[in-house]
C-alpha cells in the first residue's frame, strides 16, 4: 500500500527539471519531443549527399543543406557568421521552441586536428557519432551566443560517413522563437587531416 501511495505521488508531480537559479528546466515533454526530431533527422540523413572531405582542411559551417535547416535573419546581438555560413532553425517548426538539425560527411585520412565552433541562443545538445559532446542544462546565457564556444571534436570523428546532429532550444524551453525571444543555431565544424 505504501509502495502504491509513493508512486501515485510520483505521478502526481511536475516534469519538470529545476537549474540553480529556480528557472522552470526543459519539460518532460520537450525533451520527447526533441529526441523524436533528433531520431528523425538520423533517419533524413541518410537520404543526404554526405560532404567528403579530401582537402588538407575543410569547413562545414550551417546553412540551408543540412537537414531540417532553414536559414533565419541574425539577431544583432549574436556572433557574425563567416562567409558561406548561416543561422539555422527548423523548417519542420521554423518558430517553435526546439530545432534539430544535422549533417552527414566523410572522411577519407587521418584527423589531424578538428573543433566545433557553436553559437546558440539559448542552449543546446550536440551528438557527433551519437556521443554526446554537449549537453548544456536551460539557461540563458549570453555567451553561448556571443562569443559562442569552440569544441575539441577530434576523438569524435572517424573515417569514413560522421554525422552531427544538434538539437538547440530557446529559453525558456517551452517559448516560441519571436522577434521578442529569438533563437538561432550557428556551428561550424573545421577539419584538418594528415
Amino acid at each position: 500500500m505504501l509502495k502504491k501511495t509513493a508512486v501515485g505521488k510520483a505521478k502526481n508531480k511536475s516534469k519538470q527539471v529545476k537549474t540553480s537559479k529556480g528557472y522552470r528546466g526543459i519539460r518532460a515533454s520537450s525533451v520527447a519531443k526533441a529526441m523524436k526530431m533528433m531520431m528523425k533527422a538520423q533517419k533524413q540523413l541518410n537520404t543526404q549527399k554526405s560532404v567528403v572531405i579530401t582537402r588538407r582542411t575543410r569547413r562545414i559551417g550551417t546553412d540551408r543543406n543540412w537537414v531540417n535547416a532553414i536559414e533565419i535573419e541574425r539577431n544583432p546581438a549574436w556572433v557574425a557568421p563567416q562567409s558561406g555560413e548561416s543561422y539555422v532553425w527548423g523548417q519542420n517548426d521554423p518558430n517553435g521552441p526546439a530545432a534539430v538539425i544535422a549533417r552527414r560527411f566523410t572522411i577519407r585520412n587521418d584527423v589531424q586536428r578538428a573543433s566545433l565552433f557553436l553559437a546558440v541562443d539559448n542552449f543546446a545538445i550536440v551528438l557527433i557519432n551519437g556521443r554526446s559532446v554537449l549537453i548544456d542544462n536551460p539557461q540563458a546565457n549570453n555567451s553561448f551566443f556571443n562569443p559562442g564556444r569552440t569544441f575539441n571534436i577530434r576523438k569524435f570523428l572517424r573515417s569514413g560517413s560522421n554525422d552531427i546532429v544538434i538539437a538547440a532550444f530557446n529559453f525558456p524551453s517551452n517559448a516560441n522563437r519571436s522577434a521578442d525571444n529569438p533563437a538561432g543555431v550557428l556551428a561550424r565544424l573545421e577539419i584538418e587531416l594528415d
